[in-house]
């Protein structure tokens, strides 16, 4: 009896198919074929295998046929320009060896994917989709980049269907915002009721987009020489209408949005200024000066709700300590007058000039020596025929905002041997050097002679 012969087995070697495949890619052996990819500086030629790009690839089948090849000395020469050396690495390792390695990156994944729909890798094509819509929060922190992929691509249409359900406001949220076109940030804008976004939201949202359009710089103010203003302004122009100043806060108005008035109309911006400077303040109901009138004071008052960050029912009284001219020059004179008054705004009033310097003090003037640490000192250079051009300079060093000593007049800043701005340690005199505060309010640092000078106390009023 003949033994029935045994079935023959079956063995899976496509693991090391596989493995000889990616060495004759990485060794290039046997290659016919020479492709060109990238641009500029970052380029890299790949030796590869006709036979397997037409196989695993129908774009190749096309651009490596006989009618659109190049062949030199027996190698079929190609250009891919448009896909980066880092994408078309990992494709063509999947074309070989049938794995592909997506790194948790987005961008890169995106990029992967439209090489790949180019290719015609089409089952690669759902894998990577599939693989993007695993992690939501992921594509939610890129979605710009989403938004731009899916309005060029259509046939990516999970992407579409995703990007379709987010709301808009989620695109503020974007980790790439910045890089948002102006039409699409324009459409949205429009449509702002529906995103619960405040004014000063959406200004400094679209302050940051143009700044990075512009420049790509920080949106640090003290850096703004850097920036591309014209092309700023450009950008920013048509959003402006869409945002209700009136409902930014003071504060937030002269922090965030002041800074950039070059990027406004003057027309605009006077009308905006008017309503934060004249219309909407606490205004001073009556002031005895012989330096500043009423609408001056109401600006001053204004700057003290600024660094208050008080509400709109507030009102000002400004109640005069001392005059120089009616009392004394002497520092004697000011702390008789004006010790333990609390609040108070100095003004005065530079000989043989129209300079009117001021400071305003949130604390008691006493006689004791010692500095006051305080957050809401500044001082200013008052400009009667521009108001918008007065200097308005905050304090930056709070432990050393005020001086207080018998010696001396009125005293802002300091913590050397000069301060910002003081009075009366010698004679009928003054000067300012910059130390404490965020801007010099006088160029010229020497002493200068005080033609008149006063002293108010500041009473505040809630209605």
């Amino acid at each position: 009896m003949v033994k029935e012969m045994e079935s023959y087995r079956s063995f899976d070697m496509t693991c090391l198919l596989s493995k000889e495949y990616i060495e004759i890619f990485e060794t290039g052996e046997f290659f016919d074929t020479e492709i060109l990819v990238g641009e500029n500086s970052n380029t890299k030629t790949f030796r590869l295998h006709s036979l397997i790009l037409k196989v695993r690839s129908p774009y190749f089948r096309i651009a490596l046929s006989n009618n659109w090849k190049k062949v030199e000395n027996n190698i079929i020469k190609f250009k891919k320009p448009n896909i980066s050396v880092k994408v078309f690495e990992i494709l063509i390792k999947y074309m070989y060896s049938g794995k592909l390695d997506l790194e948790n990156d987005v961008k890169t994944n995106i990029a992967i994917l439209i090489a790949a729909d180019e290719l015609c890798l089409n089952e690669l094509c759902i894998y990577i989709e599939e693989y993007l819509l695993e992690n939501e929060e992921l594509l939610k922190q890129n979605l710009i980049l989403i938004q731009d992929i899916t309005s060029k691509f259509t046939q990516f249409k999970k992407l579409t269907q995703f990007y379709n359900k987010q709301d808009d406001s989620l695109i503020f949220q974007a980790n790439d915002f910045t890089s948002i076109k102006q039409e699409v940030l324009l459409d949205i804008i429009s449509k702002q009721h529906k995103l619960g976004l405040k004014p000063v939201e959406f200004w400094d949202k679209i302050k940051d987009w143009a700044i990075v359009q512009s420049s790509g710089l920080t949106s640090d103010t003290t850096k703004k020489s850097d920036i591309n203003i014209k092309l700023f302004k450009t950008l920013i122009q048509p959003f402006i209408s869409f945002i209700n100043f009136k409902k930014i806060s003071k504060i937030e108005f002269f922090r965030k949005v002041k800074p950039y008035k070059y990027a406004f109309d003057d027309k605009f911006y006077i009308e905006i200024m008017e309503y934060y400077c004249f219309d909407n303040i606490q205004l001073v109901n009556y002031i005895d000066s012989q330096m500043i009138n009423l609408k001056e004071a109401s600006f001053i008052a204004n700057w003290i709700s600024i660094m208050k960050q008080q509400k709109n029912d507030i009102t000002y009284d400004f109640n005069l300590l001392v005059r120089g001219s009616r009392d004394g020059f002497s520092e004697k004179t000011f702390h008789e007058f004006c010790d333990n008054k609390g609040p108070t705004i100095t003004i005065v009033r530079v000989k043989n000039s129209n300079e009117i310097l001021g400071g305003f003090n949130p604390c008691n003037w006493i006689s004791e020596i010692g500095y006051n640490s305080v957050e809401e000192s500044f001082i200013f250079s008052l400009d009667r025929n521009n108001l918008e051009k007065s200097i308005f300079s905050k304090v930056i060093d709070n432990e050393n905002a005020i001086y207080n000593s018998a010696k001396y007049g009125p005293c802002f800043g300091g913590g050397g041997i000069s301060s910002d701005f003081e009075l009366f340690y010698k004679e009928k005199q003054g000067q300012c050097i910059k130390e404490s505060y965020e801007k010099a309010i006088r160029q010229d640092e020497e002493y200068f002679k005080v033609d008149d000078y006063e002293v108010f106390q500041v009473i505040i009023y809630s209605s």
